[in-house]
């Protein structure tokens, strides 16, 4: 059956929010060998290894499972893991400072996962807060990291030398941040622009609705039946034969008449819902107006149609006795396109079977060859 498609603007800021989610979780998975790799080989020697690495590891286990499997929880959970990792980061700095016999030693402790951690910070604070908020978190992060590198070395024996390079590595934390900051913005600029192409996608599938559906029922209207006739009397042929079944509600007009027009329209809504789900996928029904409706039925000759017919003439009534407790009949006409027909013609055609189809008692169906042949 061809349905209207309800096309609604995509998301293109939750989309990426998934990927960083997504990409966050791997690189989670990944770490995460190294993280127990490292434990195994440095626990005896490193006190911070030792007692660190184990909580650091679950906790961030736990992250990646928020991130595939709690996403409503990302959010939170990632800025209070980035806040407990940045004072993490910044006591183990600390700490292995504080224990090393000179700068040198200091500086070399740090290398690589302490500082390397700092970064990481910093680029997960822009995957998980507004570009600005991560901006001025992360520049604070630096300066406070910077501060505790420059001090801490300052008070060990050669650490004049090292001073500078915290101040360095500082620097360095600026730069990277405003590099995250130009593809922050490139980010937002893009979701932006995806963004009003989804709305502009968005609205031409609701003009396209407006064209071709039928605004009462949702399914084809009058002009789509016509487009539908029109191309698929091209393609018939001896193999591909193209029925069309024409039906008009028995009475309709007394059910308006005694019951008013709200009930009448959930009639016909109901009527389009039970076509809908009698035919097949590739089988348009269309309303026509009123309480006339059509559909076109590409390779299936007439009798198949006539079949078709029989089992809508029998569910309609059914239908919608249990939708809304009234027993409504419908007549039916069933013929086939001919090649290269007019849509007018074969529509004028079946709609005078469907008129003989009343005039013999209604509730039944009446069909003919193209050559008007009973």
């Amino acid at each position: 059956m061809e349905s209207p498609t309800r096309q609604t603007a995509a998301r293109p800021g939750a989309d990426l929010a998934g990927l960083a989610r997504r990409v966050v979780a791997i690189g989670i998975l990944v770490g995460a060998p190294v993280i127990a790799g490292t434990w195994l080989q440095d626990r005896d020697d490193d006190p911070w290894v030792r007692w660190g690495y184990p909580p650091m590891g679950a906790v961030l286990l736990a992250f990646g499972w928020i991130l595939l499997r709690r996403p409503q929880w990302a959010m939170r959970a990632a800025i209070t893991i980035l806040v407990l990792l940045e004072v993490s980061w910044g006591v183990v700095a600390w700490g292995r400072i504080r224990e090393a016999p000179d700068a040198t030693s200091a500086w070399v402790s740090l290398m690589p996962t302490p500082l390397l951690g700092v970064v990481v910070c910093l680029i997960v604070g822009f995957l998980f807060q507004r570009t600005r908020t991560a901006l001025v978190h992360g520049a604070v992060y630096s300066v406070a990291i910077t501060a505790v590198l420059a001090i801490g070395l300052s008070q060990r024996d050669g650490g004049g030398e090292y001073l500078w390079l915290a101040i360095r590595f500082g620097v360095y934390l600026g730069v990277f941040l405003v590099l995250l900051l130009v593809l922050s913005r490139a980010k937002e600029h893009v979701t932006s622009a995806v963004a009003d192409a989804a709305r502009a996608d968005a609205t031409a599938s609701r003009m396209r609705d407006m064209a071709y559906l039928d605004e009462l029922t949702g399914i084809a209207n009058r002009r789509r039946l016509l487009e539908e006739l029109g191309h698929q009397a091209g393609l018939v042929s001896s193999s591909h034969p193209v029925s069309i079944v024409y039906f008009d509600l028995d009475h309709f007009k007394q059910v308006n008449d005694s019951f008013g027009h709200d009930l009448g329209d959930r009639v016909l809504r109901v009527v389009a819902e039970t076509a809908g789900s009698t035919v097949r996928d590739g089988d348009l029904v269309a309303r026509l107006g009123g309480e006339e409706f059509a559909i076109v039925t590409p390779a299936t000759d007439r009798q198949a149609a006539v079949q078709l017919a029989e089992r809508l003439r029998l569910a309609v009534p059914r239908e919608l006795v249990e939708a809304v407790g009234m027993r409504v009949t419908a007549s039916f006409g069933v013929t086939e396109l001919q090649p290269d027909e007019a849509a007018t013609s074969v529509l004028r055609r079946v709609d005078e079977l469907m008129y003989r189809a009343k005039a013999e008692g209604r509730d039944r169906v009446q069909s003919a060859e193209a050559s008007g042949a009973a």
